[in-house]
């Protein structure tokens, strides 16, 4: 399984840093870094150096988480993938009183979307391809994506757990592709 870093852009809006709490209680195999003020190119080469091997920077437009991109972290120099999500929606666990869980060690994804866009998200959320038999009752989450509008290609995410209660964020986003330069 991959080790995944989230982080966000300089100086992040209280519901960016809720977000990014919400979103590491969901995702196995993650932690949330904190940037500071290093530059993104130091922020990717200290995660390299601390055994990430995807890194997700979490920007944010008018205090709202916003856009993510994505790095691969597991060459020896970081590459942003040529594909980012951008959020178009959000709905934190606070704010529709999700139950606490323990974080799971596997993440299992139901979707009706399209195969190049569900390989984006196994990447980004650390999906295993492990059948549901092998995993304890309680070691798992279910992360459900479909389409709210095929024609834009806005996806709508959910993720519950063993009793089928939600939690962690609810979101719409998209995943758009990019045209990546080299990290400096």
């Amino acid at each position: 399984m991959t080790k995944v870093a989230f982080t966000t852009s300089r100086d992040p809006s209280n519901k960016t840093r809720s977000f990014l709490k919400d979103i590491i209680s969901v995702v196995p195999e993650s932690e949330k870094f904190s940037r500071g003020t290093q530059n993104l190119s130091f922020t990717l080469a200290k995660l390299h150096s601390e055994g990430f091997e995807l890194a997700v920077v979490i920007n944010s437009v008018k205090g709202n988480p916003n856009f993510w991109r994505i790095f691969d972290l597991s060459k020896s120099e970081p590459m942003e993938l040529p594909f980012a999500i951008k959020l178009r929606g959000l709905t934190l666990s606070r704010d529709y009183h999700a139950k606490k869980i323990k974080r799971p060690s596997n993440l299992i994804l139901i979707s009706s979307i399209e195969l190049n866009e569900e390989k984006v998200l196994r990447t980004i959320f650390n999906i295993t391809e492990q059948k549901v038999v092998d995993f304890e009752k309680n070691s798992f989450l279910t992360m459900y994506a479909d389409y709210i509008d095929k024609d834009e290609n806005i996806i709508f995410i959910e993720f519950l757990d063993s009793e089928n209660n939600s939690v962690g964020p609810r979101m719409k986003l998209k995943i758009v592709s990019r045209r990546v330069e080299k990290v400096s």
